[in-house]
């Protein structure tokens, strides 16, 4: 049940009143155009009851869910994604890149690409359904920082690219090396050189073997043990002076 009360305001109030249910109108339609205004006595009503609340929610609601705020939102959600899948996808191209650890499994790759996908959606409040979108992407675009350090050739990369170099000359020079000694020396140290070649990645374990293969089969005495005892090394020494 209702009741209907008249009330007689002096001209001065009646205009102010008036004056700020126009200014509401016009706020509320600058920022949104298609925003439906409430009828004065609406207005009146809630002035006269103190209760501005529901009236104010229902003009923000409003402003949120439609006209070009909404349309705004409605392009965020959908384009964010959208826009971090074009950064990743063209890091490439414009000589960025996205590395991810070199020992994750593809499905390792993708559980932190979702987990990282929801959390960039969540902190700039998207969406959330485009999460497992965004994560294929992030997922697809990431490379094995080794691979990315080959292609932007870091010093890490320059580094070990030098030791895989030094490796093979080392091979090479030992195939036409005359000086024993010297020889057992220089398969020491091309032995140290493809372990940290292995190390920094930049040879496998079996190109590593195939390079020592290559060497012991083109200069099998310089992986036998070295002679110890004098008289064997003066007979070496004699049979090198005499072509024996």
């Amino acid at each position: 049940m209702t009741s209907e009360i008249t009330l007689a305001l002096p001209p001065d109030d009646a205009a102010r009143l008036r004056k700020e249910f126009d200014q509401f109108i016009g706020v509320s339609t600058g920022l949104d155009r298609e925003f439906l205004p409430p009828e004065f006595n609406d207005f009146l009503r809630a002035r006269l009851l103190q209760h501005d609340g529901p009236l104010t929610e229902r003009a923000v609601n409003r402003l949120l869910s439609g006209g070009e705020y909404g349309w705004a939102r409605r392009v965020f959600d959908k384009q964010l994604p959208n826009a971090l899948a074009a950064l990743m996808r063209d890091a490439q191209r414009f000589g960025f890149g996205l590395a991810v650890q070199p020992d994750w499994t593809a499905a390792q790759r993708l559980a932190h690409a979702r987990e990282w996908a929801a959390k960039v959606l969540t902190e700039c409040g998207a969406d959330d359904g485009f999460t497992e979108a965004l994560a294929t992407q992030v997922a697809a675009s990431a490379e094995d920082v080794r691979a990315l350090e080959a292609r932007m050739r870091t010093p890490a990369w320059r580094l070990a690219e030098s030791l895989r170099q030094r490796a093979y000359d080392l091979m090479y020079a030992l195939q036409t090396e005359d000086n024993e000694a010297t020889g057992r020396a220089r398969v020491g140290e091309l032995r140290g050189m493809l372990g940290l070649a292995l190390e920094y990645g930049s040879v496998q374990p079996e190109e590593a073997a195939r390079v020592l293969e290559q060497v012991e089969r083109s200069r099998p005495a310089l992986f036998r043990d070295a002679p110890d005892d004098v008289f064997a090394r003066l007979a070496a020494w004699l049979r090198r002076m005499f072509g024996g």
